[in-house]
């Protein structure tokens, strides 16, 4: 049976994945045919990494305050409080600043490894570098998506899975439209209310930028 490749598809997952590899690779640095400066390295780099994915996800947020925030101050509805507009976000400091590659790198780093003659499976089940059995039938991966009225807004609840995102539709009345491409379970659809209605949903997963499987089962909600 093939395995999987031992690298996660999604930024989340290489974060997690990454800080593994870099705190146990740290003190076989030596033993494996590396020296101190490469342990350094791998730790900065899993640093930088993490640090990134932390301002992709906090300035996502910011983003999607301010275009909720815009939305109710658009359109109302007339009497509802507005309440303050969304302060910037908080950025922490930067850690030591890395060349592009990290990933590359780390290929290359864990190609060495498995080449060196210390090496073993058990080295490389404690390094996150051997790749499970593949089990996933990319032909019949389906999202189940849930509806949920929140402040007068629609999340679309779903489950990533091991797909990298979804492509999510929407019908308000108009056939199948559009709506987003998400990446990090839930999505909010920001779309105004206009009138009491019923607006339908589906999505399908997204892996390496194709999409894979089948559209979810149409969910509906009533809008007010």
């Amino acid at each position: 049976m093939s395995k999987n490749t031992y690298l996660p598809t999604t930024d989340g997952d290489r974060v997690i994945w990454l800080n593994n590899f870099a705190s146990k690779f740290n003190p076989l640095a030596v033993s494996l045919g590396f020296v101190a400066a490469d342990a350094t390295a791998v730790t900065n780099d899993a640093a930088m990494f993490a640090y990134l994915i932390g301002q992709v996800e906090t300035f996502t947020t910011a983003k999607e305050q301010r275009v909720q925030y815009k939305n109710l101050i658009r359109e109302g509805p007339i009497g509802k409080a507005g309440g303050s507009v969304p302060s910037g976000p908080v950025v922490p400091a930067a850690p030591t600043v890395v060349a592009p590659g990290i990933f590359p790198r780390i290929a290359q780093m864990v190609q060495r490894i498995k080449n060196y003659p210390a090496y073993t499976e058990a080295i490389g089940r404690d390094l996150g570098i051997i790749g499970a059995e593949e089990t996933t039938d990319y032909n019949t991966m389906k999202p189940v998506i849930k509806l949920m009225s929140i402040a007068g807004q629609v999340e679309i609840q779903w489950v990533k899975g091991k797909a990298d995102a979804v492509r999510i539709e929407s019908d308000k009345g108009t056939g199948w439209q559009f709506l987003a491409v998400d990446s990090v379970p839930n999505y909010t659809d920001t779309t105004p209310i206009a009138a009491p209605a019923v607006w339908k949903y589906r999505a399908i997963y997204i892996v390496a930028d194709e999409l894979v499987g089948q559209w979810s089962d149409v969910v509906s909600i009533n809008v007010a």
